[in-house]
This record gives C-alpha cells, sequence and structure tokens, in this order.
C-alpha cells in the first residue's frame, strides 16, 4: 500500500475515508430506509384513487339492483311493508 511519511496526513486521510463510507449509510437511515418518497407518495395517492373508484361502482351497482327491484315490484324499494304474522305495534305504549 502507500508509505505515508508524515502521521500529519494519516489523520485526515482517515476522516475523509470514514466520512465517505458513513454518509450513504446516514442518509440511507434519515430517509427511512427507502431513499425515494416521491415512489411513495404516488403509490398511496394511486391508492387513494382506487378506494373512491371502488366505492362509486359499489354505490352505482347499489342504486342499479335497488332500481331493477323496484321495476320488479312495481313499488319503491324503500316503503316497508309489515310481515304477515307480526303484529303492528302502535308508536305511542
Amino acid at each position: 500500500m502507500y508509505k505515508f511519511r508524515s502521521k500529519k496526513m494519516i489523520l485526515p486521510l482517515c476522516f475523509c475515508v470514514l466520512s465517505a463510507l458513513l454518509t450513504p449509510a446516514l442518509v440511507h437511515a434519515e430517509l427511512g430506509g427507502s431513499g425515494n418518497t416521491a415512489a411513495r407518495d404516488i403509490a398511496a395517492q394511486r391508492e387513494a384513487q382506487e378506494r373512491k373508484l371502488e366505492k362509486k361502482r359499489l354505490k352505482a351497482e347499489a342504486e342499479a339492483a335497488k332500481k331493477a327491484s323496484e321495476a320488479q315490484q312495481g313499488q319503491p324499494a324503500d316503503a316497508q311493508q309489515p310481515v304477515e304474522n307480526q303484529p303492528e305495534k302502535p308508536a305511542a305504549q
């Protein structure tokens, strides 16, 4: 290897080498392991958008099923009919 004549030269050289070796590890630990926060943000946005689309799709399917049941029965699906075997309860007791 290299022979350094002065011990004054060895100390700064060791400091430079150690700092060069440790800098990537410190940056990696500071950023949370991945090193790229923009990719995580984009993935989270895509996930949220997919959830919104899924909710819209489920709501549309529920409305379509409700309209289909109304068309079959000829009356609104929201109207509740009392069951034949159960007596109606008066509102004020």
